[in-house]
């Protein structure tokens, strides 16, 4: 109405549409409308937010020179990393994309150098207040390049995100300052173990070294990740002694707030043992781990990169370990994708490449409690 209209006259209101059903009554709040409004419109707000994020991600690849890349959807293989569970797509034998790792290494060796991809993937089974089983993925590589360099672009683009969002480079989550100004933090995961419980971690210990290291610290052992049966001892897997340890003793004290009382910084976590990672490459100056890396903010993980394994014998070799791990252990076994490893034969330059939650850095940037409150619709939504 014009501004000069006096908020104390009448007006006359004309309703444009009336519930069809319950007698034309209308209900209780409920439904996609209350569902964006409530809350002082917070959820409505933060998807508009969202939208910014992406429009901004954009902006940041295009000024560097990077060329968006439209996975597809469907691929005849998931990947065989024993935390994937895919949603296959019947009748086909064909899958719901859990990564465009695959493929976009695909683009590499085809003599892409800069690459990247912004798009849904699917894995069953997560569901939380920091999963759903479709979300956003941005993913991207940088041909002739090492795993530090993709682990600079990461503080970066978050640095250009608060900056675009907020005027900032400082924002706040869960009552805590966060400060995301690069360059963040580094840390071994060696050094984080060695600094939180004394152990001394080399990654290429055997399942019983490790588990005699955790005795000798005085920690307790995990339960076995496979039960005894008739007389045959308990069994226990490398990888599930190992998170056992670094998720209930060592974790937990990464993200304690500085006693300085100054601004929490996000921190990398790099040289993950071996036995972890089927993507990538090993250290040349210390095989017993890769050239992984994992950025963290207050708890909250937010990306896993690597230096991209190149040989083909031995990411073959490492995937038919998982697959016939998958197999012992009672889980889905997707097949072996032969044209990626034809790629790799051909020749994949030397990598670096990240996966980065999309949906978790708007949550760190809005300070959301959970990830559905910047979505548009959650998986119980639907």
């Amino acid at each position: 109405q014009p501004e000069s209209l006096s908020l104390l006259q009448p007006v006359s209101i004309q309703l444009l549409s009336r519930p069809q059903s319950a007698g034309g009554q209308f209900p209780p709040p409920q439904g996609d409308w209350y569902r964006l409004q409530r809350d002082g419109r917070s959820r409505l707000h933060k998807l508009q937010a969202r939208a910014q994020v992406l429009a901004a991600t954009r902006r940041f690849f295009a000024q560097r020179g990077f060329v968006e890349i439209e996975a597809p959807l469907m691929v005849p293989s998931p990947g065989l990393e024993l935390h994937l569970a895919a949603f296959q797509v019947q009748p086909s034998a064909r899958y719901l994309i859990t990564s465009p790792e695959y493929q976009l290494k695909r683009l590499l060796t085809g003599g892409m150098r800069r690459i990247y991809s912004l798009g849904k993937v699917f894995r069953h089974g997560e569901l939380g207040p920091h999963h759903n089983p479709e979300f956003t993925m941005l993913e991207w590589y940088r041909a002739y390049a090492d795993w530090t360099s993709v682990a600079h672009d990461v503080a970066e683009l978050c640095a250009e995100l608060a900056q675009a969002l907020h005027g900032s480079t400082t924002v706040r989550y869960r009552g805590q300052e966060l400060d995301l100004t690069p360059p963040w933090p580094q840390l071994t995961v060696a050094q984080a173990v060695r600094q939180h419980t004394g152990i001394e971690l080399r990654g290429d210990e055997t399942t019983a070294q490790l588990l005699e290291k955790l005795t000798a610290a005085g920690l307790p052992l995990p339960a076995p990740s496979i039960d005894a049966k008739e007389g045959a001892a308990a069994q226990w897997n490398w990888d599930d002694v190992f998170f056992s340890l670094f998720l209930n003793h060592v974790e937990p004290k990464l993200f304690a707030p500085p006693t300085d009382g100054s601004a929490q910084r996000p921190f990398f976590l790099y040289d993950w043992p071996a036995p972890l990672c089927a993507l990538a490459r090993r250290k040349p100056a210390a095989p017993q781990v890769v050239e992984r890396f994992e950025a963290y903010a207050l708890g909250l993980e937010l990306c896993n990169g690597f230096g991209e394994l190149c040989d083909p014998t031995e990411q073959r070799q490492r995937l038919l370990h998982d697959a016939s791990e998958r197999q012992r252990r009672g889980l889905p076994v997707y097949p072996l994708d032969e044209r990626f490893l034809q790629a790799l034969d051909e020749g994949l330059p030397p990598s670096g490449g990240v996966a980065l939650g999309i949906d978790r850095i708007v949550m760190l940037l809005l300070d959301a409690a959970q990830l559905r409150d910047v979505l548009p619709f959650s998986a119980d939504e639907l």
